[in-house]
């Protein structure tokens, strides 16, 4: 790997050409950057990573004939680069951040997004020193191995989370936020969209609640009103309201209205 000059070796794979251009037109404006290939297929990517020896790949995930992480999978250990994963595919998350990318780029993405990946990427190549890249690898060629273990017969690799892996990857605003189910306080509907009312921010997600649910332990997560889902490891006491209803306070003194239709479900959670 080319880590001690200035300059960043890189590579652009993906099947789509728009795409390519869009990355390179990106990178050219960056003179740490020097493009030494692109390739619009896994097998032309590993021919060319093997003679051009990147520091650094934006690399599509889901190709004709061969995925990212196949490709990576079929190279020498010794030639692997930092990976910046590029995809329209959002379920390929889980994947891209066990086989330890710098970093993954949701299509469609703004240059502000960009930029904030290159610079990370930019980073972890010239801080790689020759013990960390050796663990690196070993870290990158097993969990590559538990992915092939796990992929379906296609070859594929799988669209979901292990089974009991509690770990919510939630889209928002071009990123994939990996949160702790415990981390959320409340879930409201918003439109479209669903609010996330954590410990730390508030974050909206392009979801409908009743998807929302779907994800969520049912065993912690109750719906209380038909815009409203309370997380109970939160809940500090329930009191009777007006007409039936009741109202929920959480531990950070949110108020929380418990509609009739619902408050059957939260009894028979406490």
């Amino acid at each position: 790997m080319n880590t001690t000059t200035a300059t960043i070796r890189t590579m652009i794979v993906d099947d789509e050409v728009l795409a390519r251009q869009n990355v390179e037109a990106l990178l050219r404006s960056d003179p740490d950057i020097l493009i030494v290939a692109q390739c619009n297929n896994g097998a032309q990517a590993v021919e060319a990573i093997k003679q051009h020896q990147p520091d650094l790949l934006f690399l599509d995930v889901q190709m004709p004939g061969m995925t990212g992480f196949e490709v990576l999978a079929k190279l020498p250990a010794a030639l692997l680069p930092q990976v910046v994963f590029v995809t329209a595919y959002d379920h390929f998350a889980l994947q891209a951040f066990e086989v330890q990318a710098v970093d993954y780029l949701l299509k469609p993405f703004n240059r502000a997004r960009f930029a904030e990946a290159l610079a990370r990427a930019k980073g972890a190549v010239r801080s790689l020193d020759k013990r960390d890249f050796a663990k690196r690898l070993d870290e990158v060629m097993s969990a590559l191995q538990k992915l092939r273990e796990g992929a379906p017969e296609d070859g594929a690799a799988a669209a979901k989370p292990r089974e009991g892996d509690g770990r919510l990857f939630i889209r928002c605003d071009g990123e994939i936020h990996v949160m702790a189910p415990e981390d959320i306080l409340w879930i409201e509907s918003d439109g479209d969209y669903v609010r996330l009312h954590a410990s730390d921010k508030s974050r909206f997600v392009r979801m409908s609640l009743h998807k929302m649910m779907e994800k969520l332990d049912p065993a912690h997560f109750v719906r209380i009103h038909r815009s409203t889902i309370v997380n109970l490891r939160h809940m500090k006491k329930a009191s009777p309201a007006l007409y039936g209803e009741y109202t929920v306070e959480l531990t950070n003194g949110a108020r929380l209205k418990v509609s009739r239709t619902f408050v059957h479900d939260l009894k028979a959670h406490l």
